[in-house]
Order: C-alpha cells, then sequence, then structure tokens
C-alpha cells in the first residue's frame, strides 16, 4: 500500500496577483510580489509591506523601537544641555 504524499507547489505565488512572490511582508508575512508591496523604513533596512497593510496604516516591527531610541537620545541630549548650562 502506498502512502499520499503531500502536495507541493513549484513556486510561491503572491497572495494579491498570483505572480511569482519575492518575499514575505514585513508585517504580516503574507507571500507578495515586488509590485504589490511598498518600502517602508524599518529598524536598520528598509522592509517591503503589502497593500492590505500599508492600507491598515500598520508600520514595520522594529520601526516602534526607532521612535523611542529617537526619543531617547533627544531627552538624554535635552538633560545634558540643561545640567551643563550656567
Amino acid at each position: 500500500m502506498t502512502t499520499p504524499t503531500p502536495f507541493t507547489p513549484d513556486d510561491d505565488y503572491c497572495v494579491y496577483c498570483h505572480a511569482p512572490a519575492a518575499g514575505p511582508c514585513g508585517v504580516c508575512a503574507a507571500l507578495c510580489c515586488g509590485e504589490c508591496v511598498e518600502l517602508a523604513a524599518g529598524l536598520t533596512r528598509q522592509v517591503a509591506v503589502c497593500r492590505d497593510c500599508v492600507a491598515k496604516g500598520l508600520a514595520p516591527r522594529g520601526s516602534e523601537r526607532l521612535v523611542w531610541w529617537g526619543v531617547a537620545a533627544f531627552a538624554a541630549l535635552a538633560a545634558a544641555i540643561l545640567w551643563l548650562a550656567p
């Protein structure tokens, strides 16, 4: 008796237009082609974000850390200036 083999597709396809996928969305991990994504600033590099996540206004993972690091750096600089001011 033979066991059935699971189906594996030849290629991964975009969830929006069914073209060959370039990679996952940086927010929801949906497979997308290069035409169905927009580039957004991540923590250290640009991240591809799919149409739905852009429409919902969602940011890539890690970008909120960039904002908090900027706020912390500004607060530390302001405190140093106030402390050193005569």
